[in-house]
């Protein structure tokens, strides 16, 4: 009698749906789903979004420079010539200050005490603000000329006024042109870009001679705080410091050389992602060979072996990294090389740790037995029975690697400029935090998610792979 084998369901059954469905609950989704958006395919279509966009992730447009995101609407700060100094109320935790005052170099002070923390400044009930700044009295703003080698970046934001609002050691300046926002005040002196004020442009006055720059104070008031820029610029005649409107061009805004944040994040994922794999798998070979070996011939073998990891594991991980830096010279090829000798040592040492426990027992035994190598115990009959291990430490590592990278990137000693990684984006934000806070603030999201997205996989791996945890898990 013919026995009836049953045929397979098709996958869109029912019965294969709600298989399939079981079988997914118990994958990572989330982490997985938010590293395929985050790293995987910002990575693999990096090349394709600059193409369609036309963005360099390289080079920007000066002319968009620190455009904000698409959402933020212009501001405007207005320099004020009618703000007297001694009229100005000084405001901390949102509590009027008793005989807070601002000084002629525009600090705030207290009894002769300084004051810190969140403050803010009134006049007339309405806020206002104090800065310092660099002033061309009598200054004309069409007479600008950069003195900087082409390439170079001079500021390209001067506030022309010509009533009022900049003082010099508290005497008003009734015109000129004054520097604020990409101005850096150092105990020597103003700078552009580093290079001092009197080198880097030159500022004429009406009758064509020379205006010296003094650092001053100026005085400004928020005029308006929505519209365009065109809007804001035809509602007062007063000079002023405008922030400007975000771009839908440019969801994620633009960095100081009007470079695309979202250009570059795309790009920087696929740096990050290059790295952590490139350099776990050659920190995972090296670890994982020289554990095994340790772990198999033990005798002076390990000892010199383990000493070796010992020596590692003892000097700081940062220390290293950055003195093989200033001998080698920063690099991709070099941030690869110093993430793996960050990490080979853990390796060594789980390998040889599961090793030892496995080279004595009786399948081993009836392999020595039975005439194999020491090379095909190890590769056939050690290296299955510890890769588990190894694997989930690799996937825990992935993460570090990571923030390790961008750490390195973010001292100058990673990946250089004008490269994209997410590392070298924070840095160049990070004295712009208050202006203009996106510069930094999106790349550092990314390194969160990434980092947390790759531990909770890491977390997963562990529970399901490791045979101690995988039951309790089921």
């Amino acid at each position: 009698m013919a026995i009836a084998i049953p045929k397979a369901r098709p996958w869109y059954s029912p019965p294969r749906i709600a298989k399939g469905i079981k079988s997914a609950r118990r994958l990572p989704l989330v982490p997985l789903s938010i590293l395929i958006f985050i790293l995987i395919l910002p990575a693999v279509l990096a090349d394709v979004w600059s193409n369609y966009k036309g963005f360099d992730p390289e080079v920007g447009i000066l002319t968009d420079r620190l455009v904000p995101p698409a959402w933020i609407k212009a501001k405007v700060l207005a320099l004020q010539g009618d703000i007297p100094l001694n009229e100005i109320q000084v405001y901390k935790d949102d509590q009027l200050v008793p005989n807070g005052r601002v000084t002629q170099t525009g600090s705030l002070v207290a009894d002769g005490q300084p004051v810190t923390g969140l403050t803010m400044l009134k006049h007339d009930g309405k806020e206002v603000k104090v800065e310092r700044a660099l002033i061309y009295p009598g200054g004309v703003e069409s007479t600008i000329q950069s003195k900087l080698p082409p390439g170079l970046i001079v500021a390209t934001n001067p506030i022309a006024f010509d009533s009022g609002g900049a003082l010099i050691r508290g005497e008003h300046v009734a015109q000129g042109v004054a520097f604020i926002d990409e101005v850096t005040f150092t105990p020597l002196g103003a700078t552009f870009q580093g290079v001092p004020a009197k080198d880097a442009i030159d500022v004429k006055d009406a009758s064509g001679n020379v205006v010296q720059p003094v650092v001053g104070i100026a005085s400004m008031r928020y005029v308006k705080e929505d519209g365009s820029n065109e809007e804001i610029l035809a509602s007062s005649g007063m000079a002023r410091v405008i922030t400007p409107d975000g771009s839908s061009r440019y969801w994620l805004g633009t960095d100081k050389l009007g470079r695309d944040q979202v250009t570059r994040m795309i790009y920087g994922a696929r740096i990050s992602l290059s790295v952590s794999l490139i350099a776990i798998a050659f920190a995972g070979a090296v670890g994982t060979s020289l554990g095994l070996i340790a772990g198999y011939f033990g005798g002076w073998v390990d000892a010199v072996i383990m000493r070796f990891v010992d020596m590692k594991l003892a000097i700081p991980s940062i220390l290293l990294a950055l003195v093989f830096v200033a001998v080698v010279g920063a690099g991709f090829d070099t941030v690869v090389t110093v993430i793996a000798l960050v990490y080979w040592a853990v390796y060594a040492r789980q390998a040889r740790g599961e090793t030892l426990s496995i080279k004595n027992r009786d399948f081993i035994q009836r392999a020595r037995v039975a005439g194999a190598s020491h090379m095909r115990i190890v590769a056939k009959h050690i290296l299955p029975n510890v890769a588990n291990s190894l694997v989930i430490v690799a996937t825990l590592q992935l993460g570090t690697a990571i923030l390790f990278e961008a750490s390195l990137s973010f001292l100058g000693a990673g990946i250089p400029r004008p490269t994209p990684a997410w590392g070298v984006m924070v840095a160049d934000g990070r004295e712009l935090i208050v202006s203009a806070w996106w510069v930094s603030f999106f790349p550092g999201i990314c390194i969160l998610i990434a980092v947390l997205s790759l531990n909770l996989l890491g977390d997963w791996t562990r529970d399901n792979l490791d045979p101690r945890t995988r039951q309790a898990v089921r």
